[in-house]
């Protein structure tokens, strides 16, 4: 029975990854779309003012809207009765348009700090951040629509919402790029946020009656106050990460210019998004079912061992596929000005294999609520990735900051699993531990083979047996069900 259960589990992860991977993948090539376009029209420095100018903006986002997709959906995800479901879907809801109107307000209020601290003390560009108070504000709605959709499993929804947005916004900013070049780029990253808001109203959920109780202020603080707590505190984490990234960001600018800065994000989004399709897709399923279970350690434990090993198998051919193919990915999406990146993709990539495992660990910190955890493990990792961050670039340029990425979520892996082996007495089997590490081998046997013998050796001889050993273990399980 267990071993049927575990095989169906596999199978719904399966399809929720198919669903929301295929949106996130259309909703990324849109993305692909509009960079490569930025990439074209607007060369590196275009890039670059993208890049600061939407880290600023979500890190003002963050700050202000208390992570209400993460946090909310652990309170509506847990069993309740439905007049209780119903009350706290309205509540989710009316905080999200309140904490959107505070971010819009402080978004122009401090856009000249947010200038000053990306261009030198220059107020030049304090209308460029002020006029991205709508991404602010439509972010927080849809980030409230999206919270309930997925505490109430409806993938379909979230999956057609994401992907008509990320067309309609896409083929709306190709015309403004064109035609308005630099003066495109607040107009472009408005219109994404207001395209996923508009996309969020349209699917959302229409089926709830409206609660008997008057959503005032002291109903709103008594309902809410249990994911305002804990999405302050995932909020500060995320901003935290947000004032790294955008630290490092203003860093690059100041140090190599706009122009690397550009060519750095570039690399970044490149690995930070196409791995991210799987682990997106991932999360939107297991963040709300290990929730349900969190109070069962043992149930608990099987869900991130299974989410674990799918992540593997999932990751990690294409890692090998993004080291052997780097340089034809980065000329095809962006073009030959952006070719000294690869060193960062070849190694960020594998990074990606322990950010997936990591990933695991976090959401079983948020499962529980553990807010003090949780700031603890995020504040120690920003500050180890941006330091390691920072000394790479400045030792070995793109390829530093490659090996810093692979280097902190090694760290955060580490850190993640202490915390929730000391908090939580979650131990995980060896065996899946033995995984972990055979995957970052055969990435690093991979960048061997593409380095010093030809690029196409690892796709012929490393990625075969990558798949022999995924279809000799779904057959081991299929005989093992039958």
């Amino acid at each position: 029975m267990a071993q049927r259960s575990h095989s169906t589990l596999t199978e719904r992860v399966i399809k929720a990854v198919a669903l929301l991977g295929s949106a996130q993948a259309a909703n990324i090539l849109c993305s692909v779309i509009r960079v490569k376009f930025i990439a074209l029209w607007l060369g590196p420095i275009g890039t670059g003012l993208n890049t600061i100018l939407i880290n600023g903006a979500s890190m003002i986002s963050t700050a202000t809207q208390l992570n209400l997709r993460d946090s909310a959906v652990r309170d509506l995800a847990l069993p309740a009765h439905e007049e209780t479901a119903n009350l706290k879907t309205a509540v989710v809801r009316r905080w999200a348009l309140l904490l959107g109107a505070i971010g819009a307000i402080a978004m122009i209020l401090l856009s000249p700090a947010l200038s000053a601290s990306a261009y030198s003390g220059s107020l030049d560009y304090t209308l460029y951040f002020a006029g991205l108070a709508p991404f602010v504000f439509f972010s927080s709605y849809s980030a409230g629509e999206f919270a309930v959709m997925q505490a109430r499993d409806r993938m379909k929804k979230i999956a057609h919402s994401n992907l008509t947005a990320a067309i309609a916004a896409t083929l709306i900013s190709i015309p403004l790029l064109y035609f308005l070049r630099l003066k495109s780029i607040v107009l472009v990253i408005n219109i994404y946020a207001i395209a996923v808001a508009v996309c969020a109203f349209c699917w959302r959920e229409r089926n709830i009656p409206t609660p008997e109780k008057k959503l005032g202020i002291r109903t709103l603080w008594r309902e809410g106050k249990s994911f305002l707590k804990l999405g302050a505190a995932i909020s500060m984490s995320v901003l935290l990460t947000a004032l790294m990234n955008y630290i490092l960001a203003a860093y690059i600018n100041s140090y190599g210019g706009e122009a690397d800065l550009g060519i750095y994000q570039s690399g970044f989004t490149l690995v930070n998004s196409y791995v991210g399709i799987i682990f997106s897709a991932i999360a939107v399923e297991y963040y709300p079912r290990l929730t349900r279970y969190v109070d069962r350690p043992h149930v608990a434990r099987t869900i991130m061992t299974h989410e674990m090993l799918l992540i593997l198998r999932l990751v990690t051919p294409v890692a090998v596929i993004f080291i052997a193919c780097s340089n034809f990915i980065v000329w095809i999406l962006y073009s030959s000005q952006y070719e000294g990146v690869v060193p960062f993709v070849t190694f960020a990539i594998v990074g990606a294999i322990f950010r997936g495992v990591s990933l695991c660990y976090a959401y079983r910190i948020l499962a529980a609520g553990d807010s003090k955890a949780f700031i603890i493990t995020e504040t120690l990792s920003v500050i180890f990735g941006l330091t390691v961050s920072i000394i790479g670039y400045r030792l070995a340029s793109y390829l530093g900051l490659g090996i810093a990425y692979l280097l902190w979520y090694i760290f955060y892996t580490a850190l993640t699993a202490i915390v929730c082996r000391l908090r939580y007495n979650v131990l995980l089997p060896l065996k899946t531990w033995g995984n972990v590490i055979l995957s970052a081998a055969i990435c690093g046997v991979a960048i061997l083979l593409w380095y010093y013998v030809a690029w196409w050796l690892p796709l012929l001889t490393i990625l075969p047996f990558i798949l022999l050993l995924m279809s000799v273990s779904m057959k081991r399980h299929k005989r093992q069900n039958a």
